[in-house]
């Protein structure tokens, strides 16, 4: 396979218009190509040492109100800095933040979530006791990319994904690893109905390599027992703009999870946008009426206030402050501030499959003049 570049990692809001109050959300491995997870011998194992919590980060005021372009890669091969446990990453948005987000999971010993972002991970992995007990060695991973390559056909997208795994044990010894993931992801239209399947990790393999070798020569042949897709793929940062034009699928926080809502529900996408609920049956309530809910609504735009965080038995809880424009399918614009309230059980302490994401659980929104100062309104609109 012919190398061509390396890219570094950049690490780094459709409501239904209606009137007065209402309650939203109506409307590695083995060495060689095998294609199998790490194991105890000669890979990347974390310790089984019990992990100390990790609070997430804490939401500051956003606006997300149009298209932003997504962060672009420099030519540079450099770790990808957010895979490390200073910040919780839980992003499907594009092939690069998954992997970024399984070694984060790993990195932060929350094994049950790095499971979870396997395809078929009982069959890819083998059980989830015999996944945990393969990272008894490993401190920290830190990844370096090369050239990703897509391939769509049938609504349906592979990403090829090599890179480099520059693993540090609990005695600080280092070891490198080419590496190769395939990644899939089912265009969100084709799903009529729930549940939603987001973006996963369908095999991967990873082999030893001279820790004094080269990246690029290194990543020249990390994938050359995959297929090479027609399209190159940029290896970008995390973007939160909700508009058409972009796709996030975003559990890092509360103004993530909420704009990859927002999202979804611009691009129509109504089974992935019930999908961010944590127990959609109950709020925001039966999927035919929650997507129905949302036929006139056209395009949303949002502006955040500051998450309020608190912590009980083992759950994170926010409440995030939120306002909303929303043009209509008939051209008329209305205005909403209110508040959504999510949980995260923690990840560290979920135990059994299949991992529980950030989820909203409730949401109440006041439709407002659409001349008044949102700003002004959102210190207190979860109060």
């Amino acid at each position: 396979m012919k190398f061509r570049m390396l890219f570094s990692i950049l690490v780094v809001l459709i409501l239904t218009a209606c009137n007065g109050t209402f309650n939203v959300g109506m409307e590695p491995f083995a060495t060689g190509t095998a294609t199998v997870a790490p194991t105890a011998t000669d890979t990347l194992a974390p310790s089984n040492t019990p992990p100390a919590e990790v609070p997430l980060p804490t939401a500051t005021d956003t606006l997300v109100s149009s298209a932003t372009p997504a962060p672009t890669a420099s030519s540079a091969a450099t770790p990808a800095s957010d895979s490390n446990t200073a910040n919780y990453v839980d992003d499907r948005s594009n092939p690069a933040q998954m992997i970024i987000s399984y070694y984060n999971a790993i990195n932060r010993q929350e094994y049950l979530r790095a499971y979870d972002y396997w395809t078929s991970p009982s069959n890819s992995l083998g059980d989830f006791t015999t996944f945990t007990n393969g990272y008894k060695d490993t401190a920290s991973v830190e990844l370096v990319f090369g050239q990703i390559t897509g391939d769509t056909s049938m609504s349906q997208t592979y990403y090829t994904v090599p890179v480099i795994l520059k693993d540090t044990s609990n005695t600080g010894a280092h070891k490198n690893y080419a590496a190769c993931y395939l990644v899939h992801a089912a265009t969100p239209e084709v799903f009529g109905a729930p549940p939603f399947v987001p973006m996963g990790i369908d095999r991967g393999s990873a082999t030893p390599s001279d820790i004094n070798a080269k990246d690029a020569t290194v990543l020249a042949t990390a994938c050359s027992s995959y297929p090479v897709g027609p399209k190159a793929v940029p290896v970008s940062g995390a973007n939160l703009s909700i508009d058409k034009n972009n796709f996030v699928d975003n559990r890092s926080g509360p103004v993530e999870t909420v704009s990859s809502l927002l999202n979804a529900l611009n691009l129509k996408q109504y089974v992935r946008a019930y999908s961010y609920f944590q127990d959609p049956t109950t709020f925001p309530g039966p999927y035919g009426s929650f997507a129905a809910g949302y036929a006139d609504t056209s395009v949303i735009t949002a502006t955040f206030g500051t998450a309020q965080t608190e912590g009980a038995a083992g759950s994170l809880y926010y409440k995030l402050p939120l306002a909303m424009k929303v043009l209509t399918t008939s051209g008329a614009t209305q205005a909403f501030v209110g508040c959504y309230t999510l949980r995260l059980a923690q990840p560290a302490v979920q135990g059994v499959p299949p991992f529980q994401p950030m989820g909203i659980t409730a949401g109440k929104f006041n439709q407002v003049d659409n001349s008044t100062d949102v700003n002004a309104q959102l210190p207190t609109a979860c109060n």
